[in-house]
């Protein structure tokens, strides 16, 4: 009697040292990390962590994925570092772990995750057309950079991280008759690659051209 009591409380303690093992509530979750510059352009060459351990670099399609053994709903943080030519982020993204079913089939679907790169420059493309100024030297922040063709077209681009300003003016000095003289014209670069145009409507002033020119009030265009 004393024996068979002995043996089912060793059984008892045996189950529920069983049940207590964490191991046995954790899953495997498969999560795809992503990371795209701009939205729909994968990144290749970018290094992911997670919980602060590499799980390796994206390959050409911009991807890499990772097996991690965990409970159900479970926070891991999630850190990437970004290719040269890219911005870090500031913060890591903290994820939770879900797992879930494909309605046509048993089988477990992955998580995907998308991360952001950033390029640090951007680039802006200028179209400048005028309807009284074929040869027209035009000024990109002070530096004379295009001359507009027969045709009063001047097309070129410049490189810059998002927030820079240009200033955009067209030198009149060979047309003394043109109205407004030195006509000016300022454009932001936003988060993203960007074109600007510049329709510039001169007059042309008849009597005897003045001795000097006065520049004109800058038109800002984001």
């Amino acid at each position: 009697m004393f024996v068979t009591g002995w043996l089912i409380l060793v059984l008892a303690a045996a189950s529920l040292t069983s049940c207590a093992e964490p191991s046995r509530s954790e899953r495997s979750f498969t999560v795809v990390f992503v990371v795209e510059s701009d939205p729909g352009i994968r990144l290749e060459s970018a290094q992911v962590s997670v919980d602060g351990k590499p799980i390796g670099e994206t390959d050409s399609h911009g991807r890499v994925h990772t097996d991690i053994r965990a409970h159900p709903h479970q926070q891991v943080r999630v850190e990437h570092e970004c290719p040269d030519g890219y911005k870090d982020p500031s913060e890591p993204k903290i994820l939770r772990l879900r797992q879930f079913e494909d309605i046509n089939s048993s089988s477990t679907l992955h998580m995907e995750v998308t991360l952001r790169c950033p390029p640090e420059k951007r680039l802006a493309v200028f179209i400048v057309r005028v309807n009284e100024g074929s040869s027209l030297p035009v000024l990109l922040n002070g530096e004379n950079i295009a001359r507009t063709n027969t045709s009063g077209v001047a097309h070129f681009s410049a490189w810059g991280p998002p927030g820079t300003e240009y200033v955009i003016e067209l030198d009149t000095t060979e047309h003394p008759r043109l109205v407004p003289q030195f006509p000016r014209h300022l454009f932001t670069v936003p988060d993203a690659e960007e074109v600007f145009v510049v329709d510039q409507s001169f007059d042309t002033k008849r009597g005897r051209p003045p001795a000097g020119h006065q520049r004109s009030r800058i038109t800002k265009i984001e």
